[in-house]
């Protein structure tokens, strides 16, 4: 198996990589994105870095990504290149470059070049708020109503992949993450402290939010979107076409808990700020069904235990710190 990861060095795309290089059936790992790959990445997969190669291109030209897949004759392909909320509001036009045309580039390209196995990234954006679906949890067969531009572009991208596979005989998979986290995420602003509660005490260094940190969202770790992204590559097809990664609801104070069993001088400051009282009226929801996942590919997340000590560790190895034990 020879993949090619889009967007290899986004918070999703650089842990897809580093699971898939280590994976023993697969050949070769090319990580495509417009910025370098981070020294800790590099250490990370040093006993398989001969699997590895990196190139830097742009998903939004349509030649960048066929040269990439004919110079290491690639045959799975991963589109995990978007621009998030806040980045993507801030510039409207390189939205629609990245998520829009570069999704459609990248489904253009496997047409063009024979490879029939797609894995792309959706998002939970696609089902609109929570108080729509009540406190019920939203499962893949409920009706999409995308509430942002971004958003929006996600259904899009389903859209266009059903077509695709219609059309031409290639296989999708769409993914739909909650609010992702891990270390180095930066926007938007849920996810950095979602990112940032974890990786500044890992270095010894405080974390504050404004928030009272009680607010309930859904997430899913690098690592739990990385696993099951590498899972649907050793199918020729999945069963669903399209799967939540999802965690139950936690708030940021029960991830502080967490991280401080396993630091306990760990400093990490709340404020008063409460959530809004019709937040689920808006936004994006914080309860996902993953049934489907489940019974369709084993995969479950990752307890939030294990999830948060990765993340730490994954922290203090970019600062040169020796890893904690579980």
């Amino acid at each position: 198996m020879k993949v090619l990861v889009i967007g290899g060095n986004g918070l999703f795309g650089r842990k897809t990589v580093i699971n898939l290089v280590k994976d023993p059936e697969v050949e070769t790992v090319v990580s495509m994105d417009v910025t370098p790959v981070k020294d800790w990445v590099m250490k990370s997969m040093e006993k398989h870095n001969d699997k590895f190669h990196y190139v830097r291109r742009d998903v939004s030209e349509l030649e960048d990504i066929i040269g990439a897949i004919k110079t290491y004759s690639i045959d799975r392909l991963v589109n995990w290149a978007f621009l998030l909320p806040g980045v993507a509001e801030s510039n409207p036009r390189a939205s629609v470059k990245v998520n829009a045309l570069g999704m459609c580039n990248a489904f253009e390209t496997a047409r063009l070049t024979g490879i029939t196995r797609v894995v792309y990234a959706s998002s939970e954006g696609v089902y609109g708020p929570q108080n729509e679906y009540g406190d019920r949890e939203v499962t893949e067969g409920d009706r999409l109503h995308p509430g942002s531009g971004y958003a929006l572009m996600k259904q899009f991208a389903e859209i266009l992949a059903q077509q695709y596979a219609e059309r031409y005989g290639i296989n999708f998979t769409a993914l739909r993450p909650p609010i992702g986290y891990g270390h180095g995420g930066l926007t938007p602003l849920t996810i950095k402290q979602f990112s940032d509660i974890c990786s500044l005490p890992a270095i010894g260094q405080p974390f504050s939010a404004d928030t009272d940190g009680n607010e309930p969202w859904s997430l899913a770790s690098a690592d739990d979107v990385a696993e099951i992204t590498r899972l649907l590559l050793h199918l020729p097809s999945s069963p669903h076409p399209a799967y939540n990664v999802a965690g139950p609801p936690t708030s940021l104070r029960d991830v502080a808990e967490v991280v401080r069993r396993y630091i306990p001088d760990a400093v990490i400051e709340f404020g008063k700020q409460a959530a809004s009282p019709d937040r689920g009226d808006f936004g994006i929801p914080w309860k996902l069904s993953t049934v489907r996942a489940r019974e369709d590919l084993g995969f479950t997340t990752l307890p939030l235990e294990k999830a948060v000590l990765i993340h730490i560790n994954d922290a203090r190895l970019d600062a040169g710190m020796e890893p904690i034990e579980g």
